[in-house]
C-alpha cells in the first residue's frame, strides 16, 4: 500500500534553537509537539499558511487547549503573522 503523504525535511537539532527552548521552558512537551503539528497542517496547506481565525478548529483537531495553540502560534517568534495570517 503506498502512503500518501507529503515529506519534507526538519532539523534533527531543531529542539536546541532558543526559541524552541524558551517554548519548551514554558510549555513543555505538550507546546513542542503543538508546534510541530501546526508544521504539518502548514505543509498540507496551500502557500503554507493558516488564517488565526482557524486558531480554534486547530485547537479541536489536536485535542487541547485553545490558549495553548494560541500561545504558541503568537509568543514564540516561531511564525511570521502577517494580515490575519501565519
Amino acid at each position: 500500500m503506498k502512503k500518501e503523504a507529503y515529506y519534507f525535511s526538519h532539523d534533527a537539532n531543531s529542539r536546541n534553537d532558543l526559541k524552541c527552548v524558551k517554548l519548551r521552558q514554558e510549555l513543555g512537551m505538550e507546546g513542542y509537539g503543538i508546534f510541530w503539528a501546526i508544521i504539518e497542517i502548514l505543509r498540507e496547506s496551500d502557500g503554507y499558511k493558516l488564517k488565526i481565525s482557524d486558531l480554534e478548529t486547530i485547537s479541536f483537531d489536536l485535542k487541547c487547549k485553545l490558549d495553548v495553540v494560541k500561545s504558541v502560534v503568537n509568543n514564540y517568534g516561531l511564525f511570521k503573522i502577517s494580515a490575519g495570517s501565519f
